[in-house]
């Protein structure tokens, strides 16, 4: 009986296809009301994709709002969750509390309350009665539905953050990587982000306020235009244009501005073919940290291999104790990076 609790808890009686596996790792599960006493329900108003997944929804369906909301609700009915076939990837959901199981951990919670879910949609059981709007600059998707988490399913209550909603959750939805920063990087490193991104300039900023006084900060980004956008939110010592899908042209361009290599590497682009630059961008016993959702970590372990470079390859895990409260700290310290999150909403709004 404790251990079909236990199994409970972790939401494996949710799993349709197949059977008696996590429900990430199902490609189907149950997202069908009631909940469990130990779940707890919530009405969702929006959901923020992940970068890599809009990133193949918009191509597929070249930028046509309609044709990424008829894939997406496709997606959500076959699956039971916003689990994207192609890259594996989900994102997260902005909803309020509307039920909570009576053996769920926290019966401190109020109805109603607003929250973000810390949880991937790959894991979260959700329905979707229709898909109102989608800002395709924030990778918003703005829905009438309802999701459930499972007991220890992490997520933030947000009642008391006088920070925009949509701010917030495009801010949270990579949270982990800007901790994962915050831990590594140490004074005196030279520190590469790859991707110009919501996870790059969180993870850069989080770079910088630790390297210095002696150490350097550098962005690579694909977009020229993200240059002069990124030089001006003062995160960086350089941001360098180069398509990282070209590790040889990449490194060249780096080498440039630094002829050092990195002691760290942040790998958050949301392209595959990326894993060789993250490489040979990282001295010996450096570290790479994989953010990005479309990477190959076993293309990334065979080319540290046959390149000899023994360097600690790292898989981004979106959780991190107090990932949350450092990914705001971020929009609430530097009104530059907030500014920057609220200019991808008004752009798609004045359009």
């Amino acid at each position: 009986m404790v251990l079909e609790k236990e199994l409970e808890y972790l939401g494996i009686h949710r799993s349709l296809d197949p059977k008696g596996v996590l429900p990430q790792a199902a490609y189907k599960i149950d997202n069908s009301l009631p909940i469990k006493d130990s779940e707890i329900l919530f009405e969702v108003n929006s959901l923020n994709i992940d970068s890599a997944s809009f990133y193949q929804l918009k191509n597929i369906s070249n930028n046509n709002k309609q044709l990424i909301k008829q894939e997406i609700l496709k997606i959500v009915k076959e699956r039971g969750k916003m689990h994207n076939p192609i890259t594996n990837s989900g994102g997260v959901f902005l909803g309020k509390i509307k039920q909570i199981g009576k053996d769920y951990k926290n019966q401190n919670l109020k109805l109603n309350s607003k929250v973000i879910s810390l949880t991937s949609l790959t894991y979260t059981p959700l329905y979707l009665e229709d898909i109102t709007d989608i800002n395709i600059e924030t990778n918003t998707v703005y829905v009438k539905g309802y999701a459930i988490l499972f007991y220890n399913s992490p997520f933030t209550v947000i009642d008391d953050i006088n920070i925009e909603e949509e701010v917030l959750m495009m801010v949270l939805d990579v949270a982990g990587a800007p901790a994962y920063s915050a831990k590594y990087s140490q004074i005196g490193d030279t520190v590469i982000i790859l991707g110009g991104g919501k996870s790059g300039v969180l993870s850069a900023y989080q770079a910088y306020l630790r390297v210095k006084p002696s150490g350097k900060v550098f962005i690579i980004t694909k977009e020229k235009y993200e240059v002069e956008i990124l030089t001006e939110l003062n995160i960086a010592d350089k941001v360098i244009q180069a398509d990282a899908t070209k590790p040889i042209e990449t490194l060249k361009e780096y080498l440039k501005y630094n002829n050092e290599l990195a002691d760290l590497v942040i790998n958050c682009t949301n392209v595959s073919n990326t894993e060789t630059t993250s490489i040979l961008l990282t001295k010996d016993q450096g570290r790479v940290i994989f953010f990005s959702m479309a990477t190959s970590f076993t293309q990334a372990a065979l080319q540290a291999e046959g390149l000899a470079k023994n360097i600690q390859l790292i898989i981004g895990n979106g959780y991190f104790p107090n990932h949350d409260k450092i990914a705001i700290d971020c929009i609430v310290k530097n009104n530059k990076i907030y500014n920057f999150f609220k200019n991808k909403i008004n752009y798609e709004k004045n359009k």
